[in-house]
């Protein structure tokens, strides 16, 4: 039989190792090895599925609204002075070339040309006061080009003509006021036999014979075969009777028949011409009043 001692040690040891036990995690279950998957059992093979290659794709169309590249342009910049470097304005400027352009110099003499395509231009630049010069540019695409051009000064414009004078004009005062004159007589003419006696030949294209005059004033029998061509005085004005014979007056671009016994009034300055109708002469008395 075992002695007490022991069985008290036995009894402690129990408990140590229960209380161990109890503190101890619980043990993880064996690892299980994975077992290789069955491979799934093959289907029969499915029929052979035609293979349809995609076809290219043709490009996009480009709208018609779509804007074409823009070709670089060039500019002209033009300084015009005259000699002296002073600006000039108002000079009308014109240039031709691939694209024709027109401008007129502002107040500092400056002008610029835009939206020029590259190429040979060339300038004509006109003002009033200055003589017409003409510029020969090269213009290529990029910055503007500079261009400076000094005008020289047209001559100066010759003074116009003085004015033909006119005659000087007798006026009414001064010819109502003429003195009398003390040994002024009476004449007298019977114009029918006159003409008889003083009638124009035949071979004659005119005769003119005075017949009587005073101081201011003059008549004289006028007789036409060939026509009196830009007839008028400047000085006097003229008045005439037909006593025989037929004819044409012209004056003004107006023509009026004349026969015995008309009358006409001819202002001084006006042109006239005569011309006789028929076989006789045409026959008229003239009476000039200065």
């Amino acid at each position: 039989m075992k002695s007490l001692p022991t069985i008290v040690a036995a009894a402690l040891l129990l408990a140590a190792v229960g209380h161990a036990a109890a503190q101890a995690p619980p043990a993880k279950p064996p690892a299980q090895t994975p077992q290789p998957a069955k491979p799934p059992a093959q289907a029969s093979p499915p029929a052979a599925t035609p293979v349809v290659k995609p076809q290219a794709q043709a490009p996009a169309p480009v709208p018609a609204h779509a804007a074409a590249p823009v070709a670089a342009r060039a500019s002209i910049a033009l300084t015009v002075t005259d000699l002296s470097g002073t600006a000039v304005a108002d000079v009308q400027v014109a240039a031709t070339g691939p694209v024709p352009r027109e401008g007129v110099t502002a107040h500092d003499g400056s002008l610029k040309l835009q939206a020029l395509k590259a190429g040979n231009y060339r300038l004509r630049l006109e003002s009033p006061d200055f003589i017409t010069l003409e510029r020969d540019v090269t213009v290529k695409a990029g910055p503007p080009v500079e261009v400076d051009v000094a005008l020289d000064r047209a001559p100066p414009k010759p003074a116009p003509p003085p004015p033909a004078p006119v005659p000087a004009v007798p006026s009414v005062r001064s010819i109502a006021s003429a003195s009398p004159d003390p040994n002024a007589t009476v004449e007298f003419v019977a114009l029918p036999d006159w003409i008889e006696k003083n009638l124009i030949g035949r071979n004659d294209p005119l005769r003119e014979t005075a017949v009587g005059h005073t101081a201011v004033t003059t008549a004289t029998v006028v007789q036409v075969r060939d026509p009196i061509k830009e007839r008028g005085r400047v000085d006097a004005d003229e008045m005439l009777y037909v006593i025989a014979g037929e004819g044409t007056l012209r004056a003004k671009g107006r023509d009026q028949a004349l026969d015995a016994g008309s009358f006409v009034v001819v202002p001084r300055g006006v042109v006239y011409s005569l011309d006789r109708r028929g076989r006789n002469p045409l026959i008229v008395l003239s009476i000039v009043g200065k």
